[in-house]
């Protein structure tokens, strides 16, 4: 599952970009470095979930915040015009959803409006 290099790497990783005391508890700290150090390779099934849950929550971090705005505000939005177009008879349009080109024009749209115009998933 996970070896210790690829644990030390994404410790590493976290501390230089900053988000290793922000994104985790103490306790998961504890956990992702306890497994670097003690383990050559995990195999508990148990661990490694946990090890999962912690490395998601780190990637999900290290994301800009462009990205996580994609990845929120522009899927859910592609969803609703893919959607609409569907019902209106376009069936070309169900791969829409998966266009990441669309999905990141959408979401630029949403973040470059001023405050107080659009939907107001911004502040």
């Amino acid at each position: 599952m996970f070896t210790r290099q690829f644990l030390n790497d994404v410790r590493r990783k976290a501390l230089r970009r900053g988000v290793w005391l922000k994104a985790l508890d103490g306790v998961e700290r504890g956990i992702l470095t306890l497994a670097s150090h003690l383990v050559d390779r995990v195999e508990s099934e148990v661990l490694g979930v946990e090890l999962v849950k912690i490395i998601g929550k780190l990637n999900d971090a290290m994301r800009s915040r462009f990205v996580r705005h994609m990845r929120s505000f522009g899927v859910r939005r592609a969803r609703e015009i893919r959607d609409q177009a569907v019902g209106f008879g376009y069936s070309g349009a169900r791969g829409w959803l998966w266009d990441q080109g669309f999905v990141r024009y959408l979401a630029v749209l949403d973040y470059c409006q001023p405050a107080g115009w659009g939907s107001g998933s911004r502040g």
